[in-house]
């Protein structure tokens, strides 16, 4: 995304407050709206997937000792707060509430400054759309959103507030229709899975850069949500405070998930009944063991707007690349070793559904990625891709068409993999447990790339631990 949801929904906001636009976009048809029913995933997959199950049977190795979940607490590594928490949705959002108030303080205070949250939330009312999210929030997201309401109300991280920034992707597409698109509202993210002959050992690695804007907030603020679900298998989300709808993670299943936004076609690929995508995210992470179990939940899930989720599967070294909208799903899966996705759809199920013309970034991007991953690509990493390559391939700012290369000042120019507004750029080896993270000042990719073992935050027994602990 080019932007976070965060700052795309005010952005956006903040032209609708101007224009005195979308009077006649009542809620009338939120009534039949159930959270409920878009929840279907949790009760088809529970059965499957508990966090004692998925942990013994994956990581004890053997070991007869129960897995005890750690105890809510934070931490500092480096530049990045890492944040346990355990227990049930309502308990994780009251500590994380407790454990980061200085820091969701500071986030309402960016909103306040820049983006007029307090003018913003009336209006977000007025157009229905407060309801809207709630009607179509998984539970999980609304009883965490009350915990950290009970906690952190008093700086202004209220229910309603949490609410609306883990619903941003479906409030973005429906408050942007019928406005002319923004340079610098334009989704950007760029995401890679490779394994088998694409990789230099077979093993599956995922990479994936975080594209949004020079937004402090973000910048100062990188979180490691370390997450042990009472109802679910734990699992972490790499993103900052706050941030209940994740959009990259990793599961003590060896399963990471991460999501790409892409523009719709027009407002036939939206629906007003149905769930966010970011959440969905969250319900991978928490309920899926494997490919096939997120493939089902991607198909039984009620789109509402159009996005792209990356899966992949480290121990069974498989991935998937799902475009969807609210008409329908597309599926793109390994061939030759690789799938990658920027942000517009190509499956032949949904290359229909999204914007035209292809934005530059995303087609630039494209391009780049075919010519460093696919076997016949003219700077093809095939067959040597590891984690340094895959971090070479994120930190890649050769401009596909003219061959420039940019030079580190280049921020955001649409033309290159890492000078597409990187925030976050994450590297995982989901069969070990292991991602590197890039973060903090810009220019991020130059970030040395610092590591975590899953394993080891969770305290599981035979933990792999993260080798090299950095990449410089």
């Amino acid at each position: 995304m080019k932007q976070a949801h965060w700052l795309r929904l005010f952005s956006v906001l903040l032209i609708l407050l101007l224009a005195v636009a979308c009077g006649d976009d009542d809620d009338d048809d939120n009534d039949d709206a159930t959270a409920d029913d878009d929840a279907a995933d949790d009760d088809t997959t529970d059965d499957d997937t508990t966090d004692d199950d998925t942990t013994d049977d994956d990581s004890a190795d053997d070991d007869d000792e129960p897995w005890t979940p750690v105890e809510p607490h934070r931490e500092t590594y480096e530049n990045w707060t890492i944040l346990w928490l355990a227990g049930t949705p309502y308990e994780m959002g009251l500590q994380q509430g407790q454990m980061m108030h200085e820091e969701l303080a500071a986030g309402i205070d960016w909103l306040n400054t820049g983006h007029l949250l307090d003018l913003a939330l009336p209006v977000l009312r007025w157009l229905g759309l407060v309801d809207l999210a709630e009607q179509n929030s998984y539970p999980d997201v609304l009883e965490e959103c009350q915990g950290i309401n009970d906690a952190a109300a008093d700086v202004g991280f209220t229910f309603e507030v949490c609410l609306l920034l883990n619903f941003g992707d479906i409030l973005v597409e429906f408050l942007s229709e019928g406005f002319p698109p923004a340079k610098d509202l334009a989704p950007g993210c760029t995401q890679i899975a490779a394994a088998g002959a694409a990789t230099v050992d077979g093993r599956m690695y995922h990479g994936r850069s975080l594209d949004w804007s020079k937004i402090d907030f973000l910048l100062d603020y990188p979180v490691i949500h370390v997450r042990q679900p009472d109802d679910g298998q734990p699992h972490a989300f790499i993103g900052f405070p706050g941030n209940l709808s994740p959009y990259s993670g990793i599961n003590a299943a060896g399963v990471s998930v991460a999501s790409n936004e892409a523009d719709p076609l027009d407002n036939t690929m939206h629906d007003r009944v149905g769930g966010s995508h970011v959440q969905l995210v969250g319900q991978l992470l928490k309920h899926a063991s494997n490919l096939d179990e997120a493939k089902q939940m991607v198909q039984e899930f009620d789109h509402m707007t159009v996005e792209i989720i990356t899966v992949v599967d480290g121990p069974n070294k498989e991935a998937a690349v799902f475009e969807m909208s609210a008409q329908h799903v597309g599926v793109r899966e390994l061939s030759e070793g690789v799938v990658y996705a920027s942000n517009h759809f190509i499956a032949p199920e949904t290359v229909n559904d999204d914007a035209e013309p292809i934005s530059e970034s995303s087609a630039m991007r494209l391009l780049r990625l075919q010519q460093l991953v696919d076997p016949d690509g003219e700077d093809t990493l095939y067959g040597d891709i590891d984690p340094a390559a895959m971090i070479s391939i994120l930190r890649d700012r050769v401009d596909p068409e003219t061959h420039e290369e940019y030079g580190p000042e280049v921020f955001d120019n649409n033309r290159s993999i890492a000078t597409n507004g990187a925030i976050y750029q994450i590297v995982f080896d989901p069969e070990s447990l292991l991602f590197w993270v890039a973060a903090g000042a810009l220019p991020v990719p130059a970030q040395p790339f610092v590591g975590f073992s899953l394993g080891e935050l969770l305290e599981l027994p035979g933990a792999e631990p993260v080798t090299p602990p950095v990449y410089e």
